[in-house]
């Protein structure tokens, strides 16, 4: 037992030393940063920057910027920049332009739009339009796989108050 004390307190007594050692021989940080990039870094002959350039502190301002309000509640114009989602999408009926069919749908804002085969949606897109529904793919939104999808085929709406 006393074998191992004894050998603690000469590592102690060692490793004291050697950090004593150590902070006479340290210089001090400068607190301000260089006012120019020449003078950040000094080249060896070589052109490597000298080893007391790569491990110098320097000081960085933290300078936050907030893009909105983290307790605001969402307002109705932000899901409306990152497109519709095909379930909240309701299909009137169809029109024919030029040879092609377009499918006349409304969204959940109350828009009516004339899109044609192809159109891309948040979470989907329109795979045929004919004369008795349009046809759909539809993939997880929070997913990057776009080729795992199921297919929703949605029939025209009646106008309401028509009959």
């Amino acid at each position: 037992m006393n074998h191992i004390a004894l050998h603690f307190l000469a590592s102690t007594l060692v490793l004291s030393a050697w950090g004593q050692a150590q902070k006479q021989n340290a210089k001090p940080v400068d607190s301000a940063p260089p006012a120019t990039a020449e003078a950040t870094t000094s080249a060896n002959a070589d052109g490597q920057p000298s080893s007391e350039d790569l491990v110098a502190r320097r000081a960085v301002p933290y300078r936050p910027t907030i893009n909105r309000d983290p307790f605001a509640v969402p307002s109705d114009a932000e899901p409306s920049k990152r497109g519709d989602l095909v379930d909240d999408i309701a299909v009137k009926g169809i029109i024919k332009r030029e040879g092609k069919f377009f499918a006349v749908v409304t969204d959940s804002r109350g828009n009516v739009r004339f899109l044609p085969s192809g159109y891309k949606f948040r979470d989907g897109e329109i795979v045929s339009v004919d004369d008795k529904a349009v046809t759909f793919h539809q993939w997880d939104p929070n997913s990057t796989v776009k080729t795992q999808y199921k297919t929703i085929t949605k029939t025209f709406k009646r106008e309401e108050g028509k009959r």
